[in-house]
């Protein structure tokens, strides 16, 4: 069995949503047998379980945090230098660790992780020097594939993989009005929920803009989880409704909990940016299908990749009228409700973290 360095340019005790794909993929790889190490910075086991509540079941490397991102990926190297030969398998997300690891040392097998092509011309011609060395690289989305291979990358260096998902998680056995009641939340009303950041290719404010859109506003409620107490206040401020329900942002370990309170589930993602458009993978999007719960999301390609009309209910990007009479038709057409969540979870079922574990020790293999 080989042993495998996890490298993350991040500081755990700052949670978001990259540092939870790494604790489930490093999560991931134990629970298939391999003996992984996460170095990283601020993870000592007591902040993974302080903020993220999950017992770590694998080894740590925890380094002191500074503030500049550069300077963390040479005390990354640094770090790796003494403890190179404890390793054969370098799995990184930070593209300058992956250059120096993969140009010195030519006997490691170096695979990268891929999520953005947002970060400009110096950072693409770094990106084709090292994929020059690199044993692979990972992208999350077709749209990733094909827009490193119009750029002249190898293609037979580039693996597709997107996210994935804890099943045990996510399916929690927990009624909607239990959850509801741990929750405080109204008992007797149709809760449409966005849960997740508040960044604005995210399209969030499609989604708030189109409670004005439904027939029968005063039985309905939206629910926004997400976001910091100042986005949350001025959101306030702008959307006035007692049926309008804003949430700052809650630890992961929470998240099942108002998926299960939800009636149905909205990812309103934005036709206005490419990383929405064409090169993310949303966590999201795996979860609420996880959740057992109908899901309404933005025709998109990124989307797409992963569910069709049998397991979403699609509406037009950026158009909160028709999102509006999409919520209105999926609560009155409980048959479809139905057939959505089923087909959606069966789905799911394909895209468990282990699974990607998996295919993961396959291309550090072949």
């Amino acid at each position: 069995m080989s042993k495998i360095l996890y490298v993350h340019n991040a500081d755990f005790s700052k949670p978001c949503a990259n540092r939870i794909q790494v604790l489930n993929m490093c999560k991931a790889f134990k629970n298939i047998g391999q003996n992984i190490t996460l170095m990283s910075f601020n993870n000592n086991k007591n902040i993974i379980k302080g903020i993220y509540h999950e017992d770590v079941i694998f080894n740590i490397l925890s380094l002191k945090p500074f503030i500049n991102y550069y300077f963390r990926s040479l005390l990354l190297f640094l770090k790796f230098l003494s403890i190179k030969y404890n390793y054969n398998y370098i799995y990184t997300r930070d593209l300058i660790f992956a250059f120096l690891v993969s140009k010195f040392f030519k006997d490691k097998k170096v695979v990268y992780e891929l999520h953005d092509l947002s970060n400009g011309g110096k950072w693409n011609f770094l990106f084709k020097k090292t994929l020059k060395n690199l044993h692979g690289c990972i992208v999350i989305s077709k749209g990733l594939n094909e827009e490193l291979i119009k750029r002249g990358c190898d293609s037979n260096k580039i693996h597709i993989l997107h996210d994935g998902v804890d099943l045990d998680k996510f399916d929690i056995n927990i009624s909607k009005e239990n959850a509801r009641v741990r929750l405080s939340l109204p008992k007797d009303k149709t809760i449409i929920s966005y849960i997740g950041s508040l960044q604005n290719w995210k399209g969030y404010e499609t989604f708030l803009k189109s409670y004005d859109y439904l027939k029968n506003k005063e039985n309905i409620i939206y629910l926004t989880v997400g976001g910091n107490n100042e986005q949350i206040k001025v959101l306030k401020e702008k959307y006035k409704s007692d049926n309008i329900i804003f949430v700052p942002f809650v630890e992961n370990s929470r998240v099942p909990l108002f998926l299960k309170a939800s009636d149905i589930l909205v990812i309103p993602n934005s036709s206005k940016y490419e990383i929405s458009v064409k090169y993310t993978s949303p966590l999201k999007l795996f979860e609420y299908m996880a959740s057992k719960r109908p899901i309404i999301a933005s025709d998109l390609p990124s989307i797409r990749e992963v569910a069709s009309e049998n397991e979403v209910l699609f509406f037009k990007p950026d158009d909160e009228k028709n999102l509006a009479l999409n919520v209105e038709k999926l609560i009155q057409d409980k048959e479809l409700q139905k057939k959505l969540i089923n087909n959606a979870f069966e789905k799911v079922k394909k895209y468990t973290w282990e699974k990607r574990a998996k295919r993961i020790i396959k291309i550090f293999e072949g």
